[in-house]
């Protein structure tokens, strides 16, 4: 989906021996059956989001086939950034067409170019820029982002469990602190072991001797992130990404999210999302979710159709995007029809109608 964990789901207040992400534990994080429960979709109620999602443009289907204005045929498909063996899970038409595909477009190709690259890292230094002055930064305890001293709290916690330190605000810039977050707790115990989805398609990809196209730059990101001007962005980041670090106490939230992506049902992903956050930052929740999606998927999948435009006009493409990017009026469906493209549904096995 948009966020890979948004459905699973201070140092002033908690000592450390109390911190890291101690609430995601594996029993928390396993999900053997992927079914909805709707008393995890509260303080929203199944019915009240069903009417939302329903204003949503294609906000039903992981699976789209586009024609291009000339005949050429390629697929849009909506990864979940998860390795849980559910996730894993490909319908049997994805397979053929990544089997068959000339090319596999995803997100970001993480795998480096040369020695060089591999030497300088394609993350960790640009996570300094415009970082504070650990000198003239105030003294910790402050709040990050504008959050309540709570969510600033869980954000310290994650950052204590990747690596860093609770004085992460006085160390990282705010694209790096928003790029820190955007990992998921649950997927935690697999990495580097066990690929997530969209690493998995790009696998399948490369065996069937298809070319990668990278949709992105691994830096880009943090690049956009570091200027000036989207400084407002970066915190809105920070605070929707930080709300999903809310510690549960069951595996419903995470296996309602697996069965609403399975399902197919992405516009009422979308509007648990928007209706989660509303309630977990109040007045915030609109403003930050706004200004996430702006750039997150409308920016990206400007971005995205951009690069892969000549290969789309040729056709043979599998295109494996984030699931929220395929949703909205300015989702990539919509994007694709916008730019002349005959984009149809492909209903897989499980998916509603």
């Amino acid at each position: 989906m948009r966020h890979s964990f948004l459905f699973a789901l201070g140092l002033a207040s908690l000592p450390i021996a109390a911190l890291a992400q101690d609430w995601a534990t594996t029993d928390v994080c396993t999900v053997l059956s992927a079914e909805v429960t709707e008393s995890a979709l509260a303080p929203a109620t199944l019915e009240d989001l069903e009417v939302k999602a329903a204003a949503i443009p294609n906000g039903t289907g992981r699976f789209w086939r586009a024609e291009s204005p000339a005949g050429a045929v390629s697929y849009l498909w909506g990864t979940f950034h998860s390795a849980d063996p559910l996730i894993l899970d490909l319908p049997e038409d994805l397979h053929t067409a990544i089997t068959n595909a000339r090319v596999v477009a995803v997100e970001i190709d993480y795998v480096a170019k040369s020695r060089d690259e591999l030497r300088e890292g394609p993350f960790y230094a640009a996570r300094f820029k415009e970082a504070g002055d650990p000198f003239l930064a105030p003294v910790l305890g402050n709040t990050i982002a504008g959050l309540s001293p709570e969510i600033s709290d869980w954000v310290r916690e994650r950052a204590i469990e990747l690596g860093w330190t609770e004085d992460l605000d006085l160390i990282l810039s705010p694209a790096g602190i928003a790029e820190m977050l955007l990992s998921d707790p649950c997927e935690d115990f697999a990495n580097g072991v066990l690929p997530i989805q969209d690493d998995y398609i790009q696998l399948l990809g490369r065996l069937a001797g298809a070319r990668i196209l990278s949709l992105e730059a691994p830096l880009e990101f943090l690049d956009d992130l570091t200027m000036p001007e989207n400084e407002a962005t970066a915190e809105a980041i920070i605070q929707v990404y930080a709300a999903y670090l809310k510690p549960v106490t069951s595996n419903a939230e995470r296996a309602t999210a697996f069965a609403l992506y399975r399902q197919g049902r992405l516009g009422l992903g979308d509007a648990w999302d928007a209706a989660y956050l509303n309630d977990v930052l109040q007045d915030q929740g609109a403003q930050a979710l706004a200004l996430t999606d702006a750039y997150l998927l409308t920016l990206r999948n400007r971005r995205f159709l951009k690069r892969a435009r000549t290969d789309l006009d040729a056709g043979g493409v599998v295109m494996a995007v984030g699931a929220g990017h395929l949703p909205g009026k300015t989702g990539l469906v919509s994007m694709l029809r916008e730019a002349g493209f005959a984009v149809t549904r492909v209903v897989v096995p499980g998916e509603v109608e």
